[in-house]
C-alpha cells in the first residue's frame, strides 16, 4: 500500500512524532510548504519516488518545493532512511541519526532552498547506488524541514516517500516472536472470559510487504478454538517489526490453551504475492483457569463442612443430654 509521506513533526535530541500534517508553528508567520515528485518544469503527478535500479547506477531527478504561504520560507532539503514505528506507521530517520541505505545515497543539488511566498522552486538530486548494494528494498523519503527557534528547537518536516529496488534475488521472509498471554476470567463462574494476546511481526527478507494478522486459540483435543483475522497491515519495512494486540472474548476456562499469533505475506511494492508463501507462526501456551469456579466450590465446601461441623455439634450435645 503506497501513500505519499506526510509531514513529520520531530523535537530535535527530544522525540520523533508519527506523520502528521504540517501546521503553522507559534510565530512564524503561518509557515506551509508541500513536496512532490518533480522533472525539470515542475510537479508532474508522481505520488512517490520509485525505482528499479543496478548496484552502481546514478539516476538524476527533481523534487518541488511549495510555499504556500505568505512569507518567505528557507528550508533543508535532505534524504533519510525510513523505518516502521512499533504500529507499523511509516517514520523517517532524525536528521542526526546516521542513514546507512537510500539516505546515504541521495545528493541535492541545493540543499538550503528560499522559496519566495506562494512560489514553487525544483531542485535537481541524484540517486547513486553503491556497487555493492543488497538486493531488495531500501526505502527512504526526501524531505523539506524547517527549524524554529525557541527555547526547545522543533523541526517540521514535510517529504515525499522514496522507494529503490535493487535488482537482484529477493526473499519474502517473516518471523513472529512469541507472543505474550494472559487469561482474565469473570466474576460469573458460569461465564467464558477473554484472553489478552500481544505477538510481534518481524520483516528479515529484503522486499517490504504487505502482513495480514490473525490470532487463533484453542484447548486440549480441539476444544474451544477461537480466533481473529485481520485486515491487510500497514507496509512492513526489511529489517523492521510491527506489534499486534488483540483481545479474544468467549473464551472458556479448559486449563492449557495453545496460542498461535501469525503474519501471512499477501503484497509486495503493491503486488499481489502469488506462488509458495508462508505464514510465519508464533507460539505459546497459558494457562485458563476457572478461578470464581474453584473460589465458589471452595465456599461452597466451606459452608457444607461448618453445616457438618454445627449437626455434628448438635448430636453431640443431645446424646449428652440424653445419658444424663
Amino acid at each position: 500500500m503506497r501513500r505519499p509521506l506526510a509531514a513529520l513533526v520531530v523535537v530535535l535530541g527530544l522525540v520523533s512524532a508519527p506523520p502528521a500534517t504540517a501546521q503553522p508553528a507559534q510565530n512564524d508567520g503561518r509557515l506551509t510548504w508541500s513536496v512532490s515528485p518533480a522533472d525539470a518544469g515542475g510537479p508532474n503527478g508522481r505520488a512517490q519516488f520509485d525505482y528499479v535500479v543496478e548496484p552502481g547506477m546514478r539516476y538524476d531527478d527533481h523534487i518541488a518545493i511549495r510555499n504556500l504561504g505568505e512569507s518567505e520560507l528557507a528550508v533543508d532539503l535532505y534524504a533519510a532512511d525510513a523505518v516502521n514505528t512499533a504500529t507499523g506507521g511509516f517514520d523517517l530517520l532524525a536528521r542526526d541519526e546516521p542513514s546507512p541505505s537510500v539516505g546515504a545515497w541521495i545528493s541535492v543539488a541545493e540543499p538550503k532552498v528560499v522559496l519566495k511566498p506562494r512560489s514553487t522552486t525544483v531542485v535537481p538530486f541524484s540517486l547513486t547506488v553503491p556497487p555493492d548494494a543488497e538486493p531488495g528494498d531500501h526505502v527512504g523519503g526526501l524531505v523539506a524541514a524547517l527549524t524554529t527557534s525557541a527555547q526547545v528547537q522543533v523541526e517540521r518536516r514535510v517529504g515525499a516517500r522514496l522507494y529503490v529496488r535493487v535488482a537482484g534475488a529477493v526473499t519474502t521472509n517473516l518471523r513472529v516472536d512469541r507472543p505474550t498471554a494472559g487469561y482474565r476470567g469473570t466474576a460469573n463462574p458460569a461465564a467464558p472470559g477473554e484472553v489478552d494476546v500481544t505477538w510481534t511481526v518481524v520483516n528479515d527478507g529484503n522486499v517490504r510487504l504487505a502482513v495480514r494478522p490473525s490470532v487463533h486459540l484453542e484447548g486440549l483435543f480441539g476444544l474451544g478454538s477461537t480466533g481473529w483475522t485481520g485486515h491487510t497491515a500497514t507496509e512492513l519495512l526489511p529489517g523492521s517489526a510491527i506489534t499486534f494486540t488483540r483481545t479474544l472474548s468467549g473464551v472458556w476456562p479448559l486449563g492449557p490453551l495453545t496460542v498461535r499469533g501469525e503474519a501471512e505475506p499477501v503484497a509486495s511494492a503493491g503486488q499481489d504475492l502469488v506462488g509458495a508463501v508462508t505464514t510465519a507462526t508464533g507460539k505459546t501456551t497459558i494457562w485458563a483457569i476457572p478461578w470464581s469456579a474453584l473460589g465458589a466450590l471452595l465456599l461452597l465446601a466451606a459452608i457444607l463442612f461448618a453445616l457438618w461441623r454445627v449437626r455434628r455439634r448438635i448430636r453431640q450435645l443431645t446424646r449428652a443430654a440424653e445419658r444424663s
